[in-house]
């Protein structure tokens, strides 16, 4: 049986990591950073045009589509969400709404 060196264990953990971090590998949760930026991102738009101690609860989204524009990844969906009123109304609102790839930032925003 033959040895293995530490250096070639060192050189194929570096090779393992580099492709690991490179984005080519999807590792256990990696839909779930971005369903996190698209709720923070619903919640942070709506927001900034609410007045009055009003909140927003993000219910979900639906009819996902991937394109390219200008040689960028975007991501196109319809949001839900409920506008929270001071006494607990709340009140659906519904929107159509185009991201970057990984939907952290809004790009266009339609309300349905």
């Amino acid at each position: 049986m033959k040895k293995i060196s530490i250096s070639a264990i060192c050189l194929v953990l570096f090779l393992a990591f580099c492709y690991a971090t490179s984005g080519h590998l999807h590792l256990p949760g990696h839909g779930n950073v971005e369903k996190q930026n698209l709720r923070e991102a619903v919640i942070n738009h709506v927001s900034s045009t609410l007045s009055n101690d009003e909140k927003v609860e993000f219910v979900g989204n639906s009819g996902n589509d991937y394109f390219k524009e200008d040689g960028e990844a975007r991501f196109s969906t319809n949001v839900s969400y409920y506008v929270v009123s001071p006494n607990g109304s709340k009140v659906k609102h519904t929107s159509h709404i185009i991201t970057n790839d990984d939907r952290d930032k809004i790009i266009e925003w339609k309300d349905l």
